[in-house]
């Protein structure tokens, strides 16, 4: 699985990425800025999105997508700290698409993006080969 990725890091890069911060962010949770109060508020829905694709059911099958430090699962953040359980560019790619989308900007773009990750991913990991001339219990 790729990197796991904190609340605060994939609202800040996301930020970063979409142009309403210059710097890194050093706290999501509790911030003054409205903007990354909604982003971090956003994060429940990019979940929800990544959970309903097929790779990700596989894999986080209990519908799990964020563990705290302590190796808690959670269903939304309670730290800065907590980790996403899905690929972090995932994460950006969402946040940026629901960000544009709540905002009523153009959100194309950024959407096309998110799926074809997702898409990515998924091909990745249901792209196993299969030998059927492999088989011990074979008699030919």
């Amino acid at each position: 699985m790729a990197e796991l990725i904190s609340v605060v890091q994939a609202v800040s890069d996301a930020s970063m990425e979409i142009g309403i911060r210059q710097t890194p962010l050093a706290q999501a949770l509790g911030s003054a800025d409205e903007d990354v109060v909604q982003m971090t508020a956003l994060l429940s829905a990019v979940a929800d999105d990544v959970l309903m694709d097929e790779h990700y059911q596989d894999l986080l099958g209990d519908g799990h997508w964020l563990v705290n430090k302590d190796g808690k699962f959670l269903t939304r953040p309670s730290s800065d700290d907590d980790r996403l359980l899905f690929d972090a560019r995932v994460a950006v790619n969402g946040l940026k698409y629901r960000f544009l989308q709540a905002k009523g900007l153009e959100f194309g773009e950024a959407m096309r993006d998110f799926v074809v990750r997702l898409n990515k991913l998924a091909v990745r990991a249901n792209n196993r080969v299969l030998d059927l001339n492999l088989d011990d219990g074979r008699f030919v």
